[in-house]
């Protein structure tokens, strides 16, 4: 995925990554940052422990988070920043329940790039 988000700013990469999955994507994701970006690291699925490119770290002054939750009032606020339009989500790909199953695949073989959204009637 360091790939396409690379493509989609020009090399420059992004500002902000919300690292969710851990260990597997940790390094790509660090990969997908601007210099001076920031890493928000707020979940573990698969696994706890992973390495760190110390040279990537200092030489792009990338700044680490960790993140346990948030406030009710900072939860409020994206909200309100999502209602108006100011944050999106990306989305890969809208199925059906007959898309089921080829979603899944494509999310156990890491080829999704967003979410896949389920629709439902």
């Amino acid at each position: 995925f360091e790939g396409v988000v690379r493509k989609l700013t020009k090399k420059k990469g992004v500002d902000v990554v919300f690292e969710h999955v851990g260990a597997d994507t940790f390094a790509a994701s660090m990969l997908c940052l601007k210099r001076g970006g920031r890493l928000v690291t707020c979940g573990s699925t698969s696994g706890v422990s992973t390495q760190i490119n110390l040279m990537q770290l200092f030489q792009q002054q990338l700044k680490l988070l960790g993140s346990f939750g948030c406030r009710m009032e900072n939860m409020a606020n994206a909200m309100q920043k999502m209602a108006a339009g100011q944050v999106a989500p990306v989305i890969d790909t809208e199925v059906g329940f007959d898309g089921i199953d080829a979603a899944l695949k494509r999310m156990e073989g890491r080829d999704v790039f967003g979410k896949i959204i389920l629709r439902v009637g």
